[in-house]
């Protein structure tokens, strides 16, 4: 499996924060352990072999570098369900975009700004699937020129098209956000299903 340098403060006491100028030391995932952190964060997105739960990072910067700069597209699409499970996440985002450029500063600006839509469409799904949930702040869609936005579907729409544009691929990138979003939120509603399933079949026993 491939390795990514992240330039943020990794979970090691003896690391320092470093720039992209320095050749202090810096943090690297595997690809099996970003899966393994998505799975400890409570996105099962990515298939995890872990046998326990890996020591998370204090700073999730590291981790979101890593992923909009990761070369297999499943990982880079991980940003979505990331983002939708933890909100809170934003203020990491925008200091992670301090660490990119090219095509992996895009990655993060187009994902991070599907799922700021995908939020408000799938916002009942999400609060009943981990209750109310912090709106995720409009970080990007100014840098990426998106037009007056009147409703988040349009918006998504907007956003793809954009995407096309400033990545010169000719993807449907819209179905890919919606993906991205839908398989996350199936596997928890009905992993919500399995928990309720068993409850009621060990209060009944």
């Amino acid at each position: 499996m491939g390795a990514f340098v992240v330039m943020p403060k990794c979970n090691n006491a003896d690391n320092k924060s470093v720039s992209d100028d320095t050749q202090a030391e810096r943090c690297v995932y595997t690809n099996a352990e970003l899966a393994d952190l998505l799975h400890a964060l409570d996105v099962p997105f990515v298939w995890s072999d872990a046998q326990q739960a890996p020591n998370l990072p204090a700073d999730p910067t590291g981790l979101i570098v890593a992923l909009a700069d990761n070369a297999e597209s499943r990982l880079r699409l991980a940003l979505i369900p990331l983002l939708l499970r933890h909100p809170a996440f934003a203020q990491y985002a925008k200091s992670a975009a301090a660490h990119l450029s090219g095509d992996a500063l895009l990655v993060l600006r187009c994902y991070y700004t599907a799922a700021y839509f995908l939020q408000q469409i799938n916002q009942a799904r999400l609060n009943a699937l981990f209750g109310a949930r912090t709106p995720l702040p409009d970080l990007f869609s100014t840098g990426l020129a998106l037009p007056s936005i009147q409703t988040p579907e349009t918006g998504l729409q907007a956003l793809a098209a954009q995407h096309r544009m400033l990545s010169g691929k000719a993807i449907n990138w819209a179905g890919t956000y919606e993906h991205g979003a839908q398989r996350f939120l199936r596997y928890c509603e009905k992993r919500q299903g399995w928990q309720k399933s068993l409850l009621t079949a060990f209060v009944c026993s």
